[in-house]
This record gives structure tokens, C-alpha cells and sequence, in this order.
């Protein structure tokens, strides 16, 4: 397998989880980043998370924490852009949301990845846009662009790449709403 560096996105505002930081929400006693790296394989060589709030609690699972590099928590395309800016080659980006990923989730986005497209998750339900694949030298710039120019949907975004879809077997859960979490300690 090759190597490559994990982007995790845990910079939003939490408003669905009543302004809490989502990624230190805890689910039965350990937060939620630590759920999905204790589930991820195969294992990065680096990982990188972006959070705008508690990074001094973050580095306890990353190599280094990144900030947006745009005022106002625009949005999760504002976080890839700040780790794509730190990251170089295959990365692969997942929300921190994502305790429990499909096993081979990771594994099948990393194995089709390359650098002239973008690998994008589709579970039986839809697509997953924060769940890819991508090499960050060819596209921090467009996502760059796309950000100046306004866009902030991951789903505008991705419209606008050349995208290959990796089927998952099982729907990808995210844990958006608190009602199973408790606040971070």
C-alpha cells in the first residue's frame, strides 16, 4: 500500500451539535477523531488535522494541526484547503464524524487514487464529497481558486474535477447531531 497522509476535517463551527468542537464530542467515553483513527486502515504515514479550535488538543493525534486560512469557519472546503497547503502527495481526506469507516473505505479510494483525478466515495445512498482521495500538489490551487471565486460546496467543487467514484458497499455514517455525544472534556 502506498503512503500517504491522512486530512482530518474538524475545523466547522459545530452547529449542529450546539456550537460544540464535533471532533472532541465523545462516544461512549473517547472522542470522536479518536473513533475514526482507531478504525482506519491501513495507516498513515502522516496525518494532519484541520481545526480551528483546540489545536493544543488535536496534536495528541497529528503530526500537525492547520487553522483555515480564510476568516469566518467558511466551510470544510476551507480546511482541505489549509491541510492540502501543508500536505504533499497521495492524501486522503475524511470528516472526523466518520467513526466507524467501511473497512475497505480507505483502502479502495488510496488504490484507485491518482493524480490527474480526484477519488471520490460513493456509498449505496450518494456520494460522499468529503471522503476522497487526491494528490495535493495538482489541486490546492484550483481549490484555491474555487474558493476566491466563491464556491464553498464540496459538491460545486467537485463538479468541476475530473472525479472517479469509488463504490462502498455500506453507507458511510456520520455523526451529525449530539444526540448520542457528549461535549469534550
Amino acid at each position: 500500500m502506498k503512503d500517504y497522509t491522512l486530512i482530518i476535517l474538524a475545523g466547522g463551527k459545530g452547529s449542529r451539535m450546539g456550537g460544540a468542537d464535533k471532533g472532541l464530542m465523545t462516544l461512549e467515553g473517547k472522542p470522536l477523531v479518536a473513533h475514526l483513527l482507531e478504525h482506519l486502515q491501513p495507516r498513515p504515514a502522516r496525518i494532519i488535522i484541520s481545526a480551528n479550535r483546540n489545536p493544543s488538543i488535536y496534536r495528541h493525534w497529528a503530526d500537525q494541526v492547520v487553522e483555515d486560512l480564510r476568516p469566518g469557519f467558511p466551510g470544510p472546503m476551507a480546511g482541505l484547503e489549509a491541510a492540502l497547503t501543508a500536505a504533499s502527495g497521495l492524501c486522503l481526506c475524511l470528516p472526523c464524524d466518520l467513526v466507524q469507516p467501511p473497512s475497505t473505505l480507505a483502502a479502495d479510494l488510496l488504490h484507485r487514487s491518482g493524480p490527474e483525478y480526484v477519488c471520490v466515495a460513493r456509498d449505496p445512498i450518494r456520494r460522499q464529497p468529503l471522503c476522497l482521495a487526491l494528490h495535493a500538489e495538482p489541486w490546492r490551487d484550483n481549490l484555491s481558486h474555487y474558493l476566491d471565486d466563491g464556491g464553498r460546496s464540496a459538491y460545486g467543487w467537485l463538479e468541476q474535477l475530473p472525479v472517479r467514484e469509488v463504490a462502498v458497499a455500506t453507507p458511510v455514517q456520520n455523526l451529525n447531531h449530539a444526540e448520542h455525544l457528549t461535549p469534550d472534556a
